[in-house]
């Protein structure tokens, strides 16, 4: 059955919206009519190998229009041949009280409602209304059996036949178990049990039952391989990339950073997502010792700021188009790690080093057990010695020095991670 001429079940769950693609030479995204202008063979013919390849519902730990992380490259890249059905966030700490978790809800509400969405290519994105209040009776009855449902209608909908069940969230275990029995892969990529405000108990045990569900567990750091071994059936341990190629190329486009034009050089820049694992006092410190440069934070904040805008050189620029942070990443002198040492940031493998090393900046980094492997390519200073290693960083830093930051993460695209993660289990 042609799944392109059945619209009636979208129509049940709300029109689908426009479709948003990202551009295949910078990057960036492009908003298109579902209908692609592409020739009908050529259509026919995609069509015909999305068919032939296994379908995949993932159960992602992230909004589709959150940062792009580790699910949203591998998602993408799987949807140009197979069938993907991505389920947004199920929610890991539980609400408070507060204007931004009022705002997350609302969000989360009116997403929701809208149905099944045509992203991009083959990728379907469903944002589920989840009880986050995990591990209590009504919240396991709930997710488990109305989110199920849900789920095995998309799959109805989407013609998935026997699909590939691809999860990031350990709190997803409830729902996957009253789907009918499926190959399973469960994608580790942090220490969940870790995080602010989530019931550590509950996840853990959620996690015990992932471990021992999944056909295939992918661990993205050395800490997480150790401490997950224990309770899995089959573990491997494959890291973080990038798409070096895609990630230049977007340089190659234009850019309006109005924001930054007025900053004068030296720049020490981070990108990122701004949480309680950044250490934002060590950032103050260091921009008081060297009040001759300016420090720039790239990225949505998750803590209050307030304490830090008072600092003269120090700039939070917010949240940016993917295909932008190349261009501030580019105007970075020296790119900055700064993580506060706990269990969490032990078993994290930072997106944002191998995107640093993508364009050859001089990078410095508080001690990690995942950035070991790059030591030989960047600099890994105690807090106490941060703002002597930047000085350092940049007046040290070569053409020669930027080619084997390059070439250090070359071969490690998204791409091939996400091809051989698949190759494990089909």
């Amino acid at each position: 059955m042609d799944k392109s001429k059945d619209t009636s079940a979208f129509r049940a769950f709300g029109e689908q919206p426009e479709r948003t693609e990202w551009n295949s030479t910078d990057g960036s995204r492009k908003n298109q009519p579902h209908s692609s202008p592409i020739s009908a063979p050529t259509r026919k013919k995609t069509e015909d190998r999305v068919a032939s390849t296994r379908p995949i519902v993932c159960f992602s730990v992230n909004d589709w229009d959150d940062i792009p992380s580790s699910k949203f490259h591998i998602m993408q890249h799987l949807g140009k041949t197979h069938t993907v059905l991505y389920v947004e966030t199920l929610g890991l700490r539980r609400p408070q009280l507060s204007s931004r978790d009022a705002r997350r809800a609302l969000n989360k509400l009116t997403k929701s409602l809208s149905g099944l969405r045509n992203v991009e290519n083959h990728v379907y994105v469903w944002s589920p209304l989840a009880i986050p209040y995990h591990g209590t009776v009504l919240a396991k009855w709930f997710n488990s059996y109305f989110i199920a449902s849900m789920v095995k209608r998309y799959i109805h909908i989407l013609h998935m036949i026997n699909p590939l069940i691809w999860a990031y969230a350990p709190n997803a275990i409830d729902v996957i178990d009253k789907l009918p029995p499926s190959a399973t892969v469960y994608h580790c990529i942090d220490d969940y049990a870790e995080f602010t405000d989530v019931p550590r108990a509950a996840f853990e045990r959620m996690e015990r039952r992932m471990l021992q569900k999944a056909d295939m567990t992918v661990v993205s750091a050395k800490k997480l391989y150790e401490t997950k071994r224990p309770y899995a059936k089959h573990i491997t341990y494959i890291p973080h990339g990038v798409n070096l190629t895609e990630f230049r190329a977007c340089l190659s486009a234009t850019a309006n950073l109005t924001d930054m034009d007025h900053i004068k050089h030296p720049i020490a820049g981070f990108v990122g997502r701004i949480a309680n694992w950044i250490d934002l006092p060590l950032i103050a410190r260091t921009a008081r010792a060297l009040p001759g440069w300016n420090f720039v934070i790239v990225g949505p904040s998750n803590v209050d700021l307030t304490v830090y805008l008072t600092i003269p050189n120090v700039y939070f620029l917010g949240k940016k188009d993917f295909s932008d942070v190349p261009h501030y990443i580019q105007r970075f002198d020296v790119c900055l790690m700064p993580f506060v040492t706990n269990t969490l940031v032990a078993s994290v493998n930072p997106l944002k080093l191998y995107e640093y090393l993508a364009l050859g900046k001089p990078v410095v980094t508080v001690p990690m057990p995942e950035v070991a492997d790059f030591a030989h390519v960047l600099t890994i200073a105690e807090p106490g010695e941060f703002s002597k290693a930047i000085e350092t960083a940049l007046d040290t830093d070569t053409e020669v020095k930027q080619t084997r930051r390059i070439e250090s993460v070359s071969g490690r695209s998204w791409d091939d991670i996400a091809d051989r993660i698949l190759g494990l289990v089909t």
